[in-house]
């Protein structure tokens, strides 16, 4: 088996168990990879806008002698498969590239069920989901490498977040309360600094980043 950090091993136990897997972005494919060593996948896309890229994940594939279960393309996100899959990835950018990879895509993804992971501005994702026609199944927060990660499941369907679960995550994210107490404080740590460096003039950009965290840790502690 693959050695993976708890970011990637939170995606793979996230994703469905499918025929077809995407994923998007894929880097150095260790996650794709893992989805065919763990049977959750018959077959996966690797895409990437970068050919190195691929090239790493190439190498991988040929290694683990799993080269006539993958299909690699280079291309710009979704835009790369030639069909839909059941499942795919897109993670480790930000909430913005997040959303211009379904834009752009959606027609590529079809009914895909959909495994996101924001750098940034999850609040923002969780936004363009429910405004986009998708609905989100289940959320996780994990630690890896001294940062916190959000990962979303999300599906075609209707959904209607309140405010406080725009911004602070739907109750499935708290299932692990330990993991989302420790990531709530980190959260309100950084709304707290925020509001400071703003209250003191020491941040251009701080009111904005003052009124977005406050209301995370307005809607946090009014418990979602």
């Amino acid at each position: 088996m693959l050695r993976l950090d708890e970011r990637v091993r939170a995606i793979e136990d996230l994703a469905p168990a499918c025929r077809c897997f995407a994923d998007i972005g894929c880097d150095h494919g260790r996650l794709g990879a893992q989805m065919l060593l763990s049977g959750r996948a018959q077959r996966v896309w690797f895409t990437d806008i970068s050919a190195p890229s691929i090239e790493k994940a190439r190498v991988l594939i040929r290694k683990l002698g799993l080269s006539d279960r993958a299909v690699f393309r280079v291309g710009d996100g979704a835009r790369a498969l030639d069909q839909p899959p059941d499942a795919a990835a897109i993670a480790g950018m930000g909430a913005a590239n997040i959303a211009d990879i379904l834009r752009a895509g959606a027609q590529n993804l079809g009914d895909a069920q959909l495994i996101l992971q924001p750098n940034l501005e999850e609040d923002e994702l969780r936004g363009f989901l429910q405004g986009a026609g998708y609905a989100i199944l289940r959320e996780r927060v994990v630690r890896a490498g001294g940062r916190w990660y959000v990962l979303l499941l999300a599906q075609r369907g209707a959904m209607r977040l309140s405010e406080a679960e725009r911004v602070a995550g739907t109750a499935s994210m708290r299932a692990d309360a330990q993991a989302y107490e420790g990531y709530a404080r980190f959260r309100i740590r950084v709304a707290k600094k925020a509001l400071e460096r703003a209250r003191q003039g020491r941040d251009g950009a701080g009111e904005a980043v003052a009124r977005s965290s406050g209301r995370w840790e307005g809607a946090i502690r009014g418990g979602g």
